[in-house]
């Protein structure tokens, strides 16, 4: 990697005004960019799913999370006349770098107003005041598309909550009826005691805490200055508190997050709560571990290819990569990542910028955490995710199964898509696949019944109708084991995958990892560290395979081991453990053994009776409003 490259490679990055500079070192690569009229910021020749003056509109908006909060700490920053100078001609009908208005229900430009809405709430001096008094009221009606129209039902009813507060700001009207109503919705959300699912998707990933929660602190940030109404910023503030318990354990000791979920293209977005909290001055965990987790992540991301060129964000997630990316992503659409910055408007004396960093407390255990549906193990190389959760079976983004679906996710290892391979047999990694005799395959997708207990995690799926898949997941790191009761009506042949493995591209063809058969075993070793996945009933066939080209979210060239067997029409219990350790080239001993818990676990579910699967959802009628509301 060029560190010129990445714009937070320039520095340390471990001091307030390193991560100031880092703001500006994040923007400055878009200045040759910017349209004559400054409304626009044209990145990629590539489209996204909405029209291409949207896509610019993100170029302009997105990294107004980043400045602002530079902004109302202090901060310097010297391009705020090209934010004049685009909201002007970006909201005026006679402009040809006009954005358009607000056109219907889930209109993207209302993702965008968000920002701006922030801009005006913080920064009115830098955003409003220089505008005339015509600018000014054009700026009010093109914001007040998303009082006219819904946005989704999910994490975009907070877009209409930040432009509420920007519009109270500068002292213009707004429907208080519909704001009273996303506020309605946001609570409707509500997931246990602090978490939320993402909206009628039903969803629990990133949006939870680089959306609700980092959106209800900022609400509570202006509440600060008299914005917004007290007892709703009082519960964010508790929900908020209440999260960070739960949330530090998405986060390994080297800061990174464990990649899970759509849109990871926002990156170092996924740390944004941490700086929320210091913005909203929540005390919750203590404040040297929430600086920690937040300048870990930053540093994590600083040693990363996330940039090809000069200086701009490129969409992918460890290096430049559409393949796991989203059909919403645009070329600026990376920008939400700056919402990480948000303790920069904390004044140089608040705690977190006093404490001293302090690490994670160490896991002596995996943690089951409810809401997610999560088990999480954690040492001093890597944090693993065992996850089991029902969510409606959606089909709208592209490698949801890989994003939602896998059996385990690693913080050091990533995932991979199911990516159709140029040769050989399809190949996912951390997935149990299913192929009949008519070779039609499936993985764990519609998953009808789902959990965690006694520190596991089960599910229960149909990959046919007649065929049924109990399964039992434990542990944590480096090892976790694996149970699964197949009952069939037709013969299936079942590929079971530990995580994937970097390997350099010329070992790829041929070679690939050692293998050993004598205790059926499949190891890959590089490098990169150590995968294995070995089978406890001694019935399936190690192998190593090599995925495609950037299946991978962290490395462009992968292997995974894999046991794979063939089973007739009855019940069969299957039994394995994986292994993955980034610090190591070998398996250590002894191995685990299945434990007596997960057997009775297996066999409670699998006496459940679980209807078979319902076909995919329709993600659009999902985000339409219900018959009867507004």
């Amino acid at each position: 990697m060029n560190p010129r490259a990445n714009p937070l490679a320039k520095g340390p990055l471990e001091h307030r005004a390193e991560v100031q500079r880092a703001v500006r070192d994040v923007y400055e690569p878009l200045l040759p960019y910017v349209s004559p009229g400054g409304a626009r910021v044209r990145l990629g020749s590539f489209s996204a799913a909405f029209p291409d003056r949207v896509a610019e509109l993100e170029g302009y908006a997105r990294p107004l999370y980043g400045i602002v909060p530079l902004t109302v700490g202090g901060g310097e920053f010297a391009h705020w006349d090209r934010f004049v100078a685009g909201l002007d001609a970006g909201t005026n009908p006679e402009h040809e770098e006009y954005w358009g208005p607000v056109a219907g229900p889930v209109d993207q430009r209302m993702v965008e107003q968000a920002a701006i809405g922030l801009g005006l709430a913080f920064c009115p001096e830098r955003l409003w005041d220089p505008l005339d008094a015509a600018a000014r009221q054009r700026v009010v009606t093109w914001l007040h598309g998303i009082f006219e129209h819904e946005p989704a039902p999910n994490n975009w009813q907070f877009f209409r909550i930040l432009v509420a507060l920007g519009l109270e700001r500068v002292g213009q009207p707004f429907d208080r009826a519909q704001l009273a109503h996303s506020h309605e919705l946001i609570e409707d959300y509500r997931l246990g005691d602090h978490w939320y699912i993402d909206g009628r998707i039903g969803n629990v990933d990133y949006y939870i805490p680089f959306a609700f929660h980092t959106y209800g602190l900022m609400y509570a940030a202006a509440n600060d200055i008299g914005l917004g109404d007290p007892a709703i910023a009082q519960r964010y503030r508790e929900r908020a508190a209440g999260f960070a318990a739960d949330f530090r354990h998405w986060f390994a000791p080297d800061g990174a997050a464990i990649p899970f979920g759509r849109s990871l293209t926002y990156r170092f977005a996924m740390a944004s709560f941490w700086g929320a909290l210091a913005w909203a001055d929540v005390e919750s965990i203590p404040w040297g571990e929430v600086k920690g987790l937040s300048m870990r992540h930053l540093r994590w991301w600083a040693q990363r290819p996330i940039s090809d060129r000069d200086g701009v964000l490129s969409v992918g997630f460890g290096y430049d990569n559409r393949r796991l990316s989203e059909g919403y992503n645009s070329a600026g659409s990376p920008y939400w990542c700056t919402k990480a910055f948000g303790a920069l408007a904390a004044a140089a004396d608040h705690p977190f910028w006093v404490s001293e960093e302090a690490p994670l407390p160490p896991l002596d255990s995996p943690i089951q955490l409810d809401e997610p549906g999560w088990i999480v193990g954690r040492d001093e190389h890597q944090a693993v995710a065992l996850v089991a959760r029902v969510a409606p079976p959606f089909r709208f983004m592209e490698q949801v199964d890989a994003k939602y679906r896998k059996l385990a996710y690693s913080s050091a290892f990533g995932f991979s898509g199911d990516v159709e391979p140029m040769f050989g047999p399809a190949t996912t990694d951390s997935m149990l696949a299913l192929t009949d005799d008519e070779g039609n395959r499936r993985v764990r997708s519609s998953v009808e019944a789902a959990g965690v207990s006694d520190g596991m995690a089960w599910s229960t799926w149909h990959p046919w109708p007649d065929v049924r898949v109990d399964t039992v997941v434990w542990g944590g790191v480096p090892w976790h084991g694996r149970l699964h009761r197949i009952r069939t009506a037709r013969q299936v042949t079942t590929d079971e995958t530990g995580f994937a493995l970097g390997l350099e591209a010329e070992l790829m063809i041929g070679q690939g990892a050692p293998t050993g058969d004598s205790d059926h075993a499949a190891i890959a070793s590089s490098p990169d560290g150590c995968s294995a996945i070995i089978d406890l009933n001694g019935t399936r066939t190690p192998s190593t395979r090599s995925l495609p080209v950037n299946a991978n979210l962290l490395r462009t060239h992968t292997v995974v081991p894999i046991i794979s067997g063939t089973f007739d029409a009855g019940d069969h219990l299957l039994s394995a453990v994986v292994f993955a350790d980034p610090s190591t080239t070998t398996v250590p001993e002894p191995r685990p053994e299945v434990p007596a818990a997960a057997l009775g676990l297996l066999e409670r579910i699998a006496a459940a009776d679980v209807a078979p699967p319902r076909p995919p959802g329709d993600l659009f009628a999902m985000l339409r409003p219900r018959s009867g509301e507004d």
